[in-house]
């Protein structure tokens, strides 16, 4: 398919925000759970840090869980596009665990037990909460940008090694049981999470060929552009910021600006024929 011309691509229409309705219960749930996980963390190593910390410890991080999750909820109950904004773009998604990282430097910092502790639980509950909440968002802004149903379907098996997954999650169960039984709690506590999250991704995420919704997993055509969807989770390529399509190597290869989206052979049924659909979308969209 040849590179198209800014009229051209101004012609296969612009995949607004949308949006506007309230957002969905379990998104303000997500969003009040981790704005209380990271207010709590915050809130408690500041105490410990300060060592102004007036009663017991899980007495401050209820506290600060209390006030951030209240704020949340209030939050996202009261900007109806926050799903839409924070899922348009990956950078937005992926902001969201960036607290994390100065939990975790806290964390490896030479500093009191009871310090490490509270940042290694902010660092568990903010990453957790913040990659539901991406992922929650990212669906809520596929489902503005796209109504009604596909007008084609493809089938799609995502990539994945089921015995390669399965043994680098036994091998972090094996490594936090370990630890815990020598004497490092925390230490074990952050393996065994590791490899509890690895294995419930893989499943949200259809690595693997079992689990519920695996039959969901399938590209779809609508008229702004092309979703990629999961078992839980699905992606947007916008007709509009596709380049160039074509296969090469093996694969079906979709070029959108510095980012490409790729296929092998092996997840499509018949990607010449996925190919030839794309191009007569956009064809039939340009005209």
């Amino acid at each position: 398919m040849a590179m198209r011309t800014s009229t051209e691509r101004v012609a296969l229409g612009d995949s607004g925000d949308g949006g506007d309705e309230p957002s969905d219960g379990r998104f303000r749930l997500v969003v009040a759970v981790y704005a209380g996980a990271l207010l709590a963390g915050v809130v408690s190593v500041a105490a410990v840090l300060t060592a102004f910390v007036r009663g017991p410890l899980p007495a401050v991080y209820a506290a600060g869980f209390v006030g951030g999750f209240v704020g949340g909820l209030a939050l996202a109950a009261a900007d109806p596009r926050l799903p839409v904004r924070l899922g348009r773009t990956l950078g937005r998604r992926a902001a969201v665990v960036v607290p994390t990282v100065p939990f975790v430097v806290i964390w490896f910092a030479p500093l009191e037990a009871a310090v490490d502790a509270v940042a290694l639980w902010a660092v568990i509950t903010v990453f957790v909460s913040g990659y539901v909440l991406s992922q929650l968002a990212g669906n809520r802004y596929v489902d503005a940008v796209t109504t009604g149903e596909p007008a084609e379907r493809w089938r799609w098996t995502p990539p994945g090694s089921p015995i390669v997954d399965a043994l680098l999650a036994g091998i972090w169960l094996v490594i936090g049981i370990g630890d815990a039984v020598t004497g490092s709690p925390a230490q074990g506590l952050l393996w065994l999470s590791l490899a509890v999250f690895w294995m419930v991704s893989c499943l949200v995420e259809g690595r693997w060929s079992f689990g519920p919704g695996r039959e969901r997993c399938e590209i779809q055509f609508y008229k702004t552009g092309l979703v990629k969807r999961r078992p839980y989770t699905k992606a947007f390529v916008p007709w509009r910021d596709v380049n160039h399509v074509r296969l090469r190597e093996g694969e079906l290869v979709i070029d959108r600006g510095l980012r490409d989206v790729r296929f092998d052979r092996d997840e499509l049924e018949d990607p010449e024929a996925v190919l030839e659909a794309i191009d007569r979308r956009i064809a039939s969209a340009v005209a």
